[in-house]
């Protein structure tokens, strides 16, 4: 049923849609209510999954009553951002309460289901929590929110744990990867299944707000790391230590990030050896220009990093660019993995990226 009627809502001509709908065959069902609109479309978000809902957006077909509709599919298990175009305007699908939490983007999720359990799927096993945390950031001046994922048991015993600094990208948010990147069930299933150490993971807000506006450039900018840097060192990681069981050496710290957060993980981290023992970038946004002047000059007479590991997908557009940073760490005979596949720069890529960057922290021989 397309439509369907609520007596009680205080806007008695509303028309209430059931959008969207995954059908057992894996085809989905989008739909829309715009009855002056001229053309509404489909836009697909996720850029590893060209041809499926982008390539280009698939306009939508309009039914009697106003309302906007499209089926597209089979599609390829997974979870997937899109939107509405709506006479050239993005606009979210007021029908679907799982909203993106960008800066700048507008989106909304659907998850198509595959026949066994995926990475980040919610299954009988011991969860951890994800808690939001409030800080006052001595760089910034303001108070500032961080999400901390406490593993399965962290609460019932009195052990210490490693910590895993994660970077959300450039106009993300600090629940980036909970709403979206589902971090918090990928470790529950690593660490039920014994693939991954129990670790604590720290969620900070990435821009250096309100110094770096957010109509400004991208978070792995140097005015920006420079800036997040002092928080994270000076706010975050004692706002950690202080107040949850920890362990607080180089060897039980890491730090990663996607986009953005990559940048800003390689930077800090490679900058930073006596603090972060575990440092991996996911499709990070980086520059050949600061190769030798960042990256060069903080790893000589550093302690070697225990993980340095780099990924991305070719459909990503700064693809070459690490590509550039891998042949750079060979020419500097810097250990590293080298994690190259296809996709995109999404978290079609940075969901299974976590995956296995959690397997090896903590561990002796992660190399």
């Amino acid at each position: 049923m397309a439509t369907v009627s609520d007596p009680t809502n205080f806007s008695r001509d509303r028309t209430y849609v059931v959008s969207l709908v995954v059908h057992p065959d894996r085809t989905v069902t989008f739909r829309f209510v715009a009855p002056d609109a001229g053309e509404v479309q489909l836009h697909g978000l996720s850029s590893s999954a060209r041809g499926t809902f982008i390539d280009p957006p698939k306009r939508m077909s309009q039914t009697d009553d106003g309302v906007w509709e499209i089926t597209v599919g089979p599609v390829t298990p997974n979870i997937y951002r899109y939107n509405f175009l709506v006479d050239g305007a993005a606009v979210n699908d007021p029908n679907n309460s799982e909203v993106s939490q960008n800066e700048r983007t507008l989106g909304n999720f659907v998850e198509v289901p595959g026949d066994s359990p995926v990475i980040y799927e919610i299954v009988d096993v011991p969860h951890g929590n994800v808690t939001m945390r409030w800080y006052m950031s001595s760089t910034l001046g303001v108070t500032r929110r961080v999400f901390v994922y406490t593993p399965p048991g962290y609460q019932d015993s009195d052990d210490r744990y490693p910590v895993l600094y994660l970077l959300h990208g450039t106009g993300g948010s600090e629940a980036n990867w909970t709403v979206e990147g589902r971090a918090n069930f990928i470790l529950d299933n690593l660490i039920a299944d014994g693939a991954a150490l129990p670790m604590v993971v720290v969620m900070p807000y990435g821009r250096a707000y309100p110094q770096i506006s957010r109509e400004s450039g991208s978070i792995g900018f140097r005015e920006n790391i420079e800036l997040f840097e002092g928080d994270l060192l000076n706010s975050v990681i004692p706002e950690i230590e202080g107040n949850y069981r920890v362990l607080n050496d180089r060897d039980n710290r890491a730090i990663a990030g996607l986009s953005g957060g990559g940048g800003q993980s390689l930077a800090i981290g490679l900058g930073n050896l006596e603090v972060f023992g575990w440092i991996a970038g996911f499709s990070a946004a980086i520059r050949e220009s600061e190769f030798d002047r960042v990256y060069g000059a903080r790893l000589s007479g550093a302690p070697a990093p225990n993980l340095l590991w780099v990924g991305c997908g070719d459909l990503d557009h700064l693809y070459d660019v690490n590509r550039a940073l891998l042949k750079w760490l060979e020419g500097k005979g810097v250990d590293h993995i080298a994690h190259l596949t296809g996709g995109g720069h999404d978290f079609q890529n940075w969901r299974p990226y976590l995956h296995d960057v959690a397997q090896r922290l903590f561990r002796p021989a992660a190399r």
